[in-house]
């Protein structure tokens, strides 16, 4: 089966990248392909709901087609990518955060300040997903600036807490949650709406286009989720599950039915202590983990050290911001 997407857009950002555990190997390769692939594209609201862009109006823009082009920065690598993509070369779009950056630990530079400033739109992912950044860029940028929050497109009933069992209990209710929205393609066709929407707002002139761009990322998303149900279920359920080294794959797991038996790193990107890492080697004994992979973004010394004591196959050449090769 060719698990390749129809018609792959040019993209260059992604969120980090899982351990997987899935058994066979040659069934294995197939998922992860699918995993890796979901990241780059992705990344439902209502094409309607304008309610959390503020600071514009629908005149905004000028109609004039020699109009200066309009610069969207985006909070992180993984959307920018859905951004890009439906901006389809009509808009300068950018991250704040460079593709192989640590979104949860980078420190903006003064470009950035600049970047800020001169943006007519800022689309972040929401959920105080990398915070300090996001509170850095609504300090540089200009007032009256359109703000988008695409995590709103999603019921809060669906939303994964991401604090602990008992600290749950102790308060009641859930104080953090997982902003990791976009590697649920479902979501990610609501992210797709928001920002086709968003785009046509601040430039009227190609609002077709963008809204265009949208729905025919969409439509690729709906044939890429019925791809992975169609793969998944060609592991054996014993099977279907998934390591991670950072907690950001819940939604997809709950998508396709494979659960999140453990993470070394379930909420902050630090160095992992020793006892962090001991459970780990000892769940991926007990898991009967065949491989695991990983990127740029994590610690290649500590992985290596994982997979020498459990005799794992450890791959470090998964690129947690891009597709391998020339975008496109």
């Amino acid at each position: 089966m060719n698990m390749k997407a129809q018609s792959t857009p040019t993209t260059d950002g992604e969120r980090p990248k899982p351990l997987i555990t899935v058994s066979p190997l040659t069934r294995l390769a197939l998922a992860v392909v699918a995993v890796f692939l979901a990241t780059v594209y992705f990344g439902q609201a209502n094409a309607d709901n304008h309610s959390n862009i503020s600071g514009g109006s629908d005149e905004a823009t000028s109609t004039d087609p020699n109009a200066p082009m309009k610069r969207v920065l985006v909070s992180d690598p993984a959307n920018t990518a859905l951004v890009r993509e439906i901006a389809g070369g009509r808009m300068l779009v950018e991250s704040i955060i460079p593709p192989g950056a640590n979104g949860h630990t980078y420190e903006p530079v003064p470009g950035d300040a600049i970047k800020a400033a001169t943006a007519d739109m800022f689309i972040e992912n929401g959920l105080e997903l990398n915070t300090s950044v996001t509170k850095f860029v609504r300090a540089n940028y200009r007032s009256g600036t359109p703000e988008v929050n695409l995590s709103e497109t999603v019921a809060p009933a669906e939303i994964i807490a991401s604090d602990s069992e008992e600290q749950i209990a102790s308060h009641g209710h859930a104080h953090a949650f997982n902003a990791h929205l976009w590697v649920d393609p479902n979501y990610a066709i609501a992210y797709a709406r928001r920002i086709g929407d968003a785009l046509s707002r601040i430039d009227t002139t190609n609002a077709d286009f963008y809204r265009e761009r949208a729905a025919n990322l969409i439509d690729r998303l709906e044939v890429l989720d019925q791809r992975f149900r169609i793969a998944i279920a060609s592991i054996p359920e014993r099977s279907r599950k998934l390591v991670v080294y950072h907690d950001s794959w819940s939604y997809f797991g709950r998508r396709y039915g494979i659960p999140i038996v453990g993470a070394i790193q379930p909420v902050s990107f630090a160095e992992p202590s020793a006892n962090e890492i001991r459970r780990m080697i000892d769940q991926i004994r007990d898991e009967t983990v065949p491989a695991f992979f990983g990127s740029e973004v994590f610690p290649n010394d500590v992985l290596e050290a994982i997979s020498t004591e459990t005799g794992a196959r450890y791959f470090s050449d998964l690129s947690d911001e891009q597709l391998p090769g020339e975008p496109g």
